[in-house]
C-alpha cells in the first residue's frame, strides 16, 4: 500500500530521517514508536504530503506521492491527531460539518445513523451531543476525534498518540477497535504497553 524509498528529511542540522526504507501493506498493524522529536509525527506529515523530503520517493499504491496525487491518499486517510483542540461550539454541529465537506458529503446519512452505536462505543452518552466542545473533558475530545475519523468511512488510519488522555479500560477498548479490525491499515504513534494478544502487529522503531 506504502512503499518508502531512502527517504532523507533534515531540519537545520538534524537529520528526522536519513535513508529510511519501508514497504507498508494492506491491513497491516504498525506500532511506531520512539523518544520525542525523534520523527514520528514528522513521518505521518511526510505520507500526508504536508511536508516534503529532502531526498527519496513515497509511493501510494504504486503511485508517486506528488502535489496532485496526494489528494487521492488525503481522501483515503483518517488522521487523528494528539492535539485536543479540535473545534468549538456544539458537538452534533461538529460532527455534521465534518460531513457536509465535499470529500465526505456521500456518507454523511449512513454515517450519521451510526453515531449512537460508536458514542456507545466508546462509551460516552448520546447527551454529550447538545453540549459544547470546550465544555467536554479531555478524554472525552480525545474519543469525539476518534469517532470522527471514523465516520469518514475510511481504512488507512493514522494515529497519534489517540490514547494519552484515556484510562486503562479505555485505551484497550480503542487499540482494541482499531488493531483488530482486519479490514483497517493502521499506524500508530503510541508509548502505551498494550496490545491486543490476538493482534498481528509490526513495531517501527525510530531510533
Amino acid at each position: 500500500m506504502f512503499r518508502l524509498e531512502h527517504l532523507t528529511k533534515q531540519f537545520s542540522d538534524q537529520f528526522v530521517l536519513e535513508d529510511f526504507s519501508f514497504d507498508i501493506l494492506e491491513g497491516e498493524k504498525i506500532i511506531i514508536s520512539g523518544r520525542s522529536g525523534i520523527g514520528k509525527t514528522t513521518l505521518f506529515r511526510l505520507l500526508l504530503g504536508f511536508e516534503q523530503p529532502d531526498n527519496g520517493k513515497i509511493y501510494f499504491e504504486n503511485e508517486l506521492l506528488t502535489a496532485i496525487t496526494v489528494w487521492n491518499l488525503r481522501r483515503r486517510v483518517a488522521y487523528v491527531s494528539q492535539d485536543m483542540n479540535i473545534g468549538r461550539g456544539n458537538l452534533q454541529a461538529f460532527f455534521n460539518e465534518t460531513l457536509s465537506l465535499k470529500a465526505n458529503v456521500e456518507y454523511k446519512n449512513s454515517s450519521l445513523s451510526e453515531l449512537e452505536e460508536l458514542l456507545n462505543s466508546f462509551e460516552l452518552p448520546d447527551t454529550l451531543l447538545q453540549k459544547n466542545i470546550e465544555e467536554l473533558s479531555g478524554g472525552e475530545k480525545q474519543r469525539v476525534a476518534i469517532i470522527n475519523a471514523l465516520l469518514l468511512k475510511r481504512n488507512i488510519f493514522f494515529l497519534d498518540e489517540i490514547t494519552s488522555a484515556l484510562d486503562k479500560s479505555l485505551k484497550s477498548k480503542v487499540l482494541d477497535y482499531f488493531l483488530l479490525n482486519p479490514a483497517f491499515t493502521v499506524l500508530s504513534i503510541s508509548h502505551d504497553n498494550y496490545l491486543p494478544t490476538e493482534a498481528v502487529t509490526r513495531t517501527l522503531k525510530l531510533d
